[in-house]
């Protein structure tokens, strides 16, 4: 540690950092002899007045195996809001100080006013079970407030909030021996923020622990881009010595129906499943719907992080069955279909160009793409020609077609207006604009639709729209496998703004082939005329597809 840590750390906590005032372990108090169940009837008779649920057990049963200098796999638990977790923590805080298995507790939050509330909790519980603050030889508490407890048997206690960006955690001479990690999520975590978050844990929270330390994860998903939910997804790989508990929903096997009230408004009544904790029991989970909506308790409650989390929560690559949905490996193009194209424009982040066909039944696919940084406007375009090339569309493959009825000519591009198009105004004008000389090399460019919302409305539609196809329901959008990696990765990857679910999160890294996306569909605006049946006959499928669907004329 820096001598400015160490002496900010002095300043902010009021501790020295010389290893003179404690010895080396902690020292067992009374109450250490009894088993955890007898401890809490005597000692927090309130937390003993329900049945511990399964979560319960397994947390205080990890808590009790920890010995002195023998570190145990973390312990993850995902748990419903209010399943009990933060009281839960608090009191293993205060047993741990009991039982002296541990001697320096970080308890880490998303802020450090979380933090301190917390510390605040265990203080008052701590003074319930008699343990004694450490006092000076002038009699004064030598760590006794909402960021610091410091004990008479030599256990301590620190708050500790990721929004508080300090570079290291000693106590003393000591490093965390346990660490507790609480309520670090939050609803309206950006992107930007969760990383913030991961960065804090893994390189400055983690490093600074004892080798034998033992660390506790306890949070409910909120979203599908938090903390806990990349955890246990396996994208963070933080914490790979552990115990991954079960999800714990407030409501096994929970169903529930729309209800009409009298006065016409709609409500939504659990009709089945099973409570996991007696005192969240069937009815309190019925209340908290009545108070506060059916989406943001199966978001709190049930980890249905769908709901507010990914953008594009309708976006399947696989049906239910296991077949191809949205995304397919080939489609059989013809001549007779339309074709358009969008363009992001980029030049230091990525330009995004987006290639589609739609049939006669108005089913849309998006059957390549162009994707890439660092290209001025001419050079996006030249790329845009080649992948159009690849296809034989444009204004100089017309006249293949001219004695047919149809053509393949590229009707338009919705093209990313903004600081592209020249003003309405001529005398406004300055120099060359980037979509001038896309028009010189004869591609189609027209303006975008640029709103946003309407935009990603219009994506939504798209994707839960479905045909019947013989006896089975398909949609009317695919994509392309290997045409369109970027697109298929967005769609899957984007999440939306915690406090505008309307719109994607601001702090979204890669947005490029979505927008161009959108632009795409907002373009569409007709049906295709299909040939007669004799005339059809008369036609060949443009190229074979290799699964990129850009070979030779057949």
């Amino acid at each position: 540690m820096t001598v400015a840590l160490l002496q900010a750390m002095q300043e902010r906590f009021d501790v020295q950092i010389d290893g003179s005032e404690f010895g080396s372990v902690a020292s067992p108090i009374d109450g250490h002899e009894m088993d955890y169940k007898r401890w809490l009837k005597r000692y927090a008779p309130h937390a003993a007045s329900a049945p511990l649920a399964k979560h319960h057990i397994r947390a205080w049963e990890w808590a009790e195996s920890i010995e002195a200098k023998n570190p145990p796999p973390a312990l993850i638990e995902c748990w419903f809001r209010g399943g009990g977790k933060s009281t839960t923590m608090e009191l293993i805080s205060s047993r741990i100080a009991v039982k002296a298995t541990r001697r320096f507790l970080l308890y880490v939050c998303s802020t450090q006013d979380a933090a301190n509330r917390h510390v605040a909790d265990i203080a008052n519980t701590m003074e319930k079970c008699g343990i004694q603050r450490a006092i000076n030889k002038y009699g004064y508490s030598k760590g006794w407030n909402a960021e610091k407890l410091r004990t008479a048997n030599g256990f301590n206690i620190l708050a500790f909030g990721l929004d508080t960006g300090a570079r290291g955690v000693k106590l003393d001479n000591l490093r965390p021996d346990m660490i507790i990690l609480d309520d670090i999520d939050e609803l309206d975590d950006s992107v930007n923020r969760v990383e913030k978050k991961v960065q804090t844990i893994t390189q400055t929270i983690l490093p600074a622990k004892s080798t034998d330390c033992a660390i506790v994860f306890v949070q409910n998903r909120i979203h599908a881009n938090s903390v806990m939910s990349r955890v246990l997804s396996g994208e963070l790989d933080m914490l790979q010595n552990r115990i991954q508990s079960p999800i714990v929903p407030a409501i096994e096997n929970l169903e529930y129906q729309p209800v009409e009230k009298e006065d016409g408004r709609t409500g939504y009544k659990i009709t089945s499943g099973t409570a996991n904790w007696e005192h969240k029991s069937i009815e309190v989970c019925q209340r908290e719907i009545d108070d506060f909506g059916i989406i943001a308790f199966l978001r709190e409650c049930q980890h249905e992080v769908g709901v507010g989390g990914r953008f594009f929560g309708d976006f399947k690559e696989y049906g239910p069955d296991g077949d191809p949905w949205h995304v397919v490996d080939a489609v059989e193009l013809q001549p007779w279909w339309r074709y358009w194209a969008s363009h992001d424009f980029g030049t230091g982040s990525p330009a995004a160009f987006i290639l589609y066909a739609s049939d006669e039944k108005e089913n849309i696919y998006a059957i390549g793409e162009f994707y890439e940084a660092g290209h001025v406007s001419s050079k996006q375009a030249d790329n845009a020609l080649l992948l159009l090339e690849k296809f034989k569309l444009g204004e100089a493959n017309d006249r293949r077609f001219k004695e047919g009825k149809w053509n393949t000519k590229l009707e338009a591009i919705a093209f990313d207006w903004a600081n592209t198009f020249p003003p309405e105004n001529p005398a406004q004008r300055i120099g060359e604009y980037p979509v001038e000389i896309w028009w010189k090399k004869g591609l189609p460019c027209v303006r975008a639709v640029k709103d946003r919302k309407a935009g990603w409305r219009r994506v939504k539609e798209w994707l839960i729209a479905t045909r019947v196809d013989g006896d089975k329901i398909k949609p009317k959008l695919r994509i392309v496998r290997d045409a369109c990696p970027n697109l298929i990765r967005e769609l899957n990857n984007t999440m939306a703004d915690p406090r505008d679910p309307e719109d994607i999160d601001g702090g979204t890294r890669s947005d490029h082939a979505i927008d161009s996306f959108r632009y795409g569909l907002m373009w569409r605006e007709y049906p295709v005329k299909c040939p007669e049946t004799t005339d059809m006959q008369t036609w060949k499928p443009l190229w074979a597809d290799d699964g990129y669907g850009r070979k030779d004329y057949l």
